[in-house]
């Protein structure tokens, strides 16, 4: 219990350091920018988000459900070390596409008349996601072994790195390529703390440990297939209404929208941060464990809901007084779509805890077509309600698209219960 406590603890800090440099990033860039600049950097950003979860290609999440089932540090080096090349190899391959691709097809995102920068923006945006690959193998990792001391360290100067890198270029210049530089500053800083922090973790495994295609390489890109389906749903589901936003209405719709949907998002990290502090012990779950650990997870399950409850109630009392404050009252219209948006935050933080346990059970494969309805819908709802009513519409399709996935990862949860009871009695 004082391990959970103390892994929970790691991961709730460092999810709230997180959340406030993402926030105050966010503030600063609305209010040092003007606001049709503001609206092109959160459309590349969502743009760029998207980039980051095709460049993952479920590998991260993959190494991290196999190393946690290695118990000696030899073991776990050896898969940490196969998985790394297998990494290294993929990131540079879906870089080299994105450098080759993104920057031409800006033209048919906005480019250059309502969104001037976004070429050049394009044009570094395979940097930002190769850095972006390896910054998230390191914490995928460092959850899967366990070391949430250093998960806590690496996530608080890789995000306070994107907030004091990109206010020191918006104090020189106010322009949306400066935070771009700042991503790009903080991303090779946390790339070297990342191998630093791993290296002195496994010391002499590293160079002991051997690299094995067959039992490493092979298992973890298979794994990571279904996991790759499941974050083309998870990237729609973040991103595409901020992406269509773009495309299909006004700069002001953009910027509004943009603002209640990070604050949702960022609350999300609350959840989050529980989530991944309880759910590697439920990855391995012997006969004799079988009693304890359905408690610890039912009562997992009953403090996640608690969260979600206090969260929902806050922004429903506070969300457009907190905008006015932080924001500034040009952006007062977003008060009233956080408070559409609280029903996509309640179901994200809902249905997150229960995904993460099914991967932890190996059952991403089974979850990865449900996931892919919300790409659907939510696809279908943004076409049909974004022309029409712009910001507003955008939340609506975003609240409907993860209400049949979220019933799914409940039921699912609880029938994979079932199955370790019958193997464990």
């Amino acid at each position: 219990m004082i391990k959970w406590l103390k892994n929970v603890s790691y991961s709730f800090l460092g999810k709230m350091a997180a959340m406030l440099f993402l926030m105050l990033l966010d503030i600063a860039a609305a209010r040092f920018l003007e606001k049709d600049n503001y609206a092109e950097w959160v459309y590349f950003f969502s743009i760029l988000t998207m980039l980051f979860w095709i460049g993952w290609f479920g590998i991260n999440i993959s190494t991290k459900v196999h190393v946690s089932k290695y118990e000696n540090n030899l073991e776990q080096a050896g898969c940490i070390k196969s998985a790394a090349l297998l990494r290294l190899a993929v990131s540079v391959v879906i870089s080299i596409i994105i450098s080759i691709v993104m920057p031409r097809v800006a033209a048919y995102l906005g480019y250059p008349d309502k969104y001037p920068d976004l070429k050049w923006l394009f044009s570094i945006a395979a940097i930002l996601v190769f850095l972006n690959t390896f910054t998230e193998f390191f914490k995928e990792i460092f959850m899967g072994i366990e070391k949430f001391n250093k998960l806590f360290a690496l996530t608080v100067v890789e995000y306070a790195g994107y907030f004091l890198f990109s206010c020191i270029g918006l104090f020189v210049a106010r322009r949306v390529r400066l935070i771009a530089y700042g991503y790009l500053a903080s991303g090779i800083a946390v790339s070297i703390i990342g191998w630093l922090f791993m290296a002195d973790i496994y010391k002499m495994e590293i160079r002991k440990a051997k690299i094995s295609i067959n039992r490493h390489i092979l298992p973890i890109f298979k794994y990571a297939i279904p996991i790759a389906l499941i974050s083309l749903g998870g990237m729609i589901l973040v991103e595409m209404d901020t992406f269509m936003l773009g495309l299909l209405s006004t700069k002001e719709n953009v910027a509004i929208y943009s603002i209640a949907k990070n604050l949702c998002s960022k609350a999300a990290h609350i959840n989050y941060a529980f989530t991944m502090g309880v759910m590697t012990s439920f990855s391995v779950i012997t006969s004799e464990e079988y009693l304890q650990k359905k408690t610890e997870f039912q009562k997992a399950v009953k403090i996640n809901y608690i969260i979600t409850a206090i969260v929902v109630i806050g922004f429903c009392l506070l969300g457009q007084m907190a905008i006015n404050i932080l924001y500034g009252k040009q952006y007062a219209e977003s008060g009233y779509i956080i408070r559409q948006l609280v029903i996509y935050y309640a179901l994200f933080g809902v249905s997150n805890f229960y995904s993460a346990f099914l991967d932890y059970r190996n059952k991403a494969g089974a979850r990865s077509m449900w996931y892919f309805s919300v790409v659907i819908i939510n696809l279908i709802l943004n076409c049909m309600w974004i022309p029409k009513y712009g910001a507003r519409g955008a939340a609506w399709a975003t609240d409907l698209s993860l209400v049949p996935y979220t019933i799914y990862a409940i039921i699912i949860s609880y029938r994979e219960w079932k199955v370790i009871e019958r193997e464990n009695t």
